[in-house]
């Protein structure tokens, strides 16, 4: 599929439903939310928080930001289950701690969505060494998705959503994506293509194709015995503070036809709790519907790079974490 400026807009100005109108009471079962203390992730979490769920955690990389969001989401909203805890999903030692708290303290997950993430318009690496956009919105994304799947796979009817967006059909020449050790490649300073070469706009819309390739794979290696559900989701162009390092003009038309944060926040929350979407697994979803992806994507290309980069994958995050490659051994299929 390819996205024109006439598709993008109609996206944008499409009405979607609240969830309070379709969405099921979520008593008795934990919630997780990325990046829960501001923008789409604020405004997400207060959508389960009026569900009643048994715990909603707001999983922020400042404390203090996600003790004050919790305390704000359980003025709004009435519900004394909101919680806040600690996680930087740009350090492989806050993953591995968050994941080790959640075992001891919790240990059944229903619903990860993984919202946190990055758009970095400079050359900038994480402390572990990775360039940002593709270290916190692809490793860290599937660094966390991993090191909860054995608390999800206990749950009934779990679910996995994953913050992707539409730039992925903007993409230039992704075809890139399809080699070997494409990350390494990616993060490396002495690029040898222009695809590789860094470019602010175009390396976040990368990020962002990994996130739907990478989403797509992993439905795939869900054991067939588990009803966990994987989705990608596009919350439409939003006014967030996602786009306060991008250029003036970009800001300015962000504005102009972006989506209040609340609103992008229903497509979050439908990919987490709508009924009609259970048992729908590897989709990507726009507007609160199940889309086809970019051309490239759905490719065969797309298909060989969705492969290469899953082993990659797993390979470096493997050897930061030797827990990931238990986790893929013990509780993913081949």
């Amino acid at each position: 599929m390819k996205v024109t400026f006439s598709v993008f807009l109609r996206e944008q100005f499409a009405i979607l439903s609240k969830p309070a109108s379709y969405a099921p009471s979520l008593a008795g079962k934990t919630v997780v939310i990325t990046g829960a203390n501001v923008g789409l992730g604020f405004e997400a979490a207060q959508h389960p928080a009026r569900l009643h769920p048994g715990r909603l955690i707001l999983a922020c990389r400042d404390p203090k930001k996600g003790k004050d969001a919790a305390d704000a989401i359980r003025r709004v909203t009435g519900c004394e289950n909101v919680e806040a805890c600690t996680l930087d999903i740009a350090s492989n030692a806050s993953l591995k701690a968050f994941a080790e708290k959640f075992a001891k303290e919790i240990g059944k997950l229903d619903i990860l969505v993984e919202n946190a993430g990055v758009n970095v318009p400079k050359m900038e690496r994480t402390d572990d060494g990775w360039e940002k956009n593709i270290g916190i919105n692809h490793l860290g994304t599937a660094h966390l998705a991993l090191r909860m799947l054995p608390f999800l796979l206990q749950a009934s009817q779990p679910r996995v959503v994953i913050l992707a967006s539409d730039v992925h059909y903007l993409t230039t020449d992704p075809e890139g994506l399809n080699q070997v050790d494409v990350l390494h490649r990616l993060n490396s300073d002495k690029q040898t293509n222009k695809f590789e070469s860094f470019n602010g706009i175009q390396r976040y819309n990368v990020s962002k194709t990994l996130n739907v390739l990478w989403g797509e794979e992993l439905s795939k290696h869900i054991p067939s015995s588990s009803s966990l559900a994987v989705s990608t989701v596009n919350p439409g162009f939003c006014v967030s503070s996602l786009l306060r390092d991008q250029p003036f003009f970009l800001r300015v038309f962000n504005h102009l036809v972006g989506r209040s944060t609340e609103v992008g926040s229903r497509t979050i929350v439908h990919a987490a709790v709508a009924p009609a979407l259970q048992g729908k697994t590897g989709v990507y979803l726009s507007s609160c519907r199940i889309t086809e992806p970019s051309d490239f994507v759905i490719s065969k290309e797309g298909q060989e790079a969705e492969k290469k980069i899953w082993a990659e994958t797993l390979d470096i995050l493997g050897q930061v974490d030797p827990e990931v490659t238990h986790v893929a051994d013990q509780y993913l299929s081949k």
